[in-house]
């Protein structure tokens, strides 16, 4: 009996200590998944980083960086040479990263990682620069139904009197894509907010309103922009992605659209695309209509010129500082308070001489001018001619320097900037000359300086802090004329002031205008030093990276790629449009390309063949 009963616990203890056992390796599988997991993330947050501050110089040949890797990509970086598997001592990248050689130094608008984010960089690559997980979907495709099925719910909770003023923005195309990481849809919120109060003369900031839970979809009321029904008309005239639904198959499509028309009273087109417009609207043509002929009362009345497309109304910047109530020559030349100045021979911006200037437009906003040369001429000298420019009002004629242009920035009334770009005769530029300034980014899509997108890149935290003048101390002028410098170029001190308090006008109103979009928890502090500017991440990313089936896919309402090239390689549409290209590995095509017009964009004639029909 008692061997019986030894047995029996002899069982019983095996069967414990298999249990045991099985606990054991339960804990194990699941501390492996664990470490899968945390590998996973950390891997995750490095493709975000290096996404964040290195992709838009370092995407591959033909990177405006000059190198070929791609930091999207681990075997191109590992292939090329720049990381360095378990080494990140050895590793370029995180060297580079880790003493602030990049991104460069010499260009200070650009955002630059934080330590904490260097010190993710330098772990991923401890753990053998693993691969970057696959991007996956953040829920379910979200269909154009749905899209405009919110907006008409959302047009139904308001009174009828508000509904004509009610406009959308959407970025669902974006949302549905994979590829596009969640701080990317923040920078488009961020950015569209900045935007459209960078385009408003009101005085208080207006936020977009967010109308889904996903937040894919934001409504503004034109009139708190002082917008009109012909703002919105500038805007859909140049929109290459409008289609309408008469002859889609779902006509539910059709219905809801006639819906909306009809709750808004209108049939103009309801809904435009973020990115397009932060990207679009920003520079010439529409930056000029939005913000200057369609509100200054010189330009509404003035007609305009048939064959000058970049300036039809002849605007100059006379026009914006009689607008403003600012008379440059008066203050300069005049008896009233002289406006301050700071000329210097390195710029940034400029490969030239350059001399800035500040005027008050009240006792918060100022308008900053900007006097550009383009070549180190004799009159381009200020510290020999520092008393220009030429005017019939100017007491020192032979102390004028000869400018050839100038970029004005200025406060709006709601504490944004807008800006203008000038020819020395003052008539308004869509672009500064090449010769005289250039973006190596290529925020406009070139390396050309355009009015507005350029400009807000740029000046991402308001004014820039200028290199000391040199005016005031080496001008080789004397008696009346060197009275007249020391007014006008004023101590260092003076200068930086000035410099910091139309910063801070600045800032004040750009984190009431995009924080609401960037932090993700209540309470938290924005940190702009930190961030990188919203409406130059979209423009770049927008206009600079190609297209791949996938995004073409989105952008046409569609969920697969795949499926979207069977169905219209079946009629051949796909040859015709000159579309075969994305059916091939690694096929893309660019962003111009998509939008190129005939008649119709090439978005919209491939979006016919899917039952759409092309709208403007």
């Amino acid at each position: 009996m008692g061997r019986i009963l030894t047995i029996r616990g002899m069982l019983a203890v095996g069967l414990w200590l298999g249990y045991l056992a099985s606990l054991s390796y339960g804990q194990g599988s699941a501390q492996v998944g664990s470490d899968e997991q945390k590998i996973s993330s950390i891997a995750g947050e490095a493709r975000d980083i290096l996404g964040r501050y290195c992709y838009r110089c370092h995407n591959g040949e033909g990177s405006d960086s000059g190198y070929a890797f791609d930091v999207k990509k681990v075997e191109s970086l590992v292939e090329q040479g720049v990381v360095s598997a378990k080494n990140p001592d050895d590793s370029l990248l995180f060297a580079d990263l880790e003493s602030g050689r990049m991104p460069p130094r010499n260009q200070p608008h650009l955002p630059r990682p934080t330590p904490a984010e260097a010190s993710v960089i330098k772990e991923w690559i401890k753990l053998g620069a693993v691969a970057f997980p696959e991007a996956k979907r953040r829920g379910d495709f979200r269909s154009l139904k749905q899209s405009l099925t919110n907006m008409r719910d959302h047009l139904q909770t308001l009174p009828p009197a508000e509904r004509k003023d009610i406009r959308y923005f959407t970025l669902v195309h974006l949302w549905n894509n994979p590829e596009v990481d969640d701080a990317y849809l923040r920078n488009v919120r961020a950015g569209l907010s900045k935007v459209i109060n960078s385009l408003s003369w009101e005085k208080e900031i207006a936020l977009p309103a967010l109308i889904d839970s996903e937040q894919t979809i934001l409504a503004i009321r034109l009139s708190d922009y002082g917008w009109s029904l012909e703002h919105w008309e500038a805007l859909v005239r140049e929109y290459p992605y409008g289609v309408s639904y008469g002859s889609h198959p779902d006509q539910e499509l059709e219905k809801l659209d006639k819906e909306i028309a009809s709750l808004m009273e209108t049939n103009q087109l309801s809904h435009l695309r973020a990115d397009w417009f932060v990207s679009t609207a920003t520079k010439p043509k529409l930056y000029h209509q939005l913000l200057y002929e369609l509100v200054i009362p010189s330009l509404i009345n003035r007609r305009a010129v048939p064959g000058d497309a970049a300036n039809p109304k002849k605007m100059t910047d006379r026009d914006l500082e009689e607008f403003l109530g600012v008379d440059v020559e008066k203050n300069i030349f005049g008896v009233g308070p002289r406006p301050i100045r700071s000329g210097f021979t390195q710029s940034g911006i400029s490969g030239q001489n350059r001399m800035i200037e500040m005027h008050r437009i009240d006792a918060t906003r100022s308008y900053w001018k900007s006097y550009d040369f383009l070549a180190s001429t004799r009159e381009a000298i200020l510290s020999e001619f520092p008393l220009g420019p030429t005017t019939a009002r100017n007491p020192k004629p032979e102390l004028a320097f000869r400018h050839d242009g100038g970029e004005i920035i200025f406060h709006l009334n709601n504490g944004l900037q807008g800006y203008l770009l000038s020819a020395s005769s003052g008539a308004r530029l869509d672009a500064g000359p090449i010769e005289i300034v250039g973006d190596s980014l290529r925020t406009s899509g070139t390396q050309a300086i355009v009015s507005g997108l350029s400009c807000i890149a740029c000046h991402r935290l308001g004014m820039v802090e200028p290199p000391n003048d040199e005016v005031r101390t080496f001008a080789s002028v004397f008696g009346d004329g060197k009275t007249l410098v020391e007014e006008l170029y004023p101590p260092q001190a003076k200068i930086n002031g000035e410099i910091q308090r139309s910063r801070q006008v600045f800032i004040e109103a750009l984190e009431k205008t995009i924080a609401p979009f960037l932090l993700e928890k209540d309470g938290e502090k924005l940190n702009l030093t930190q961030l990188p500017e919203p409406v130059a991440e979209v423009s770049r990313r927008f206009l600079l990276e190609s297209l791949d089936l996938q995004t073409v896919a989105n952008e046409l309402n569609e969920p697969d790629g795949r499926f979207l090239a069977e169905s219209l390689q079946k009629t051949n549409v796909f040859r015709t449009l000159g579309l075969n290209v994305l059916t091939r590995e690694n096929g893309v095509i660019k962003r111009d390309a998509w939008e190129s017009r005939a008649a119709f964009s090439l978005m919209q004639e491939a979006a016919r063949e899917l039952g759409y029909s092309p709208r403007r």
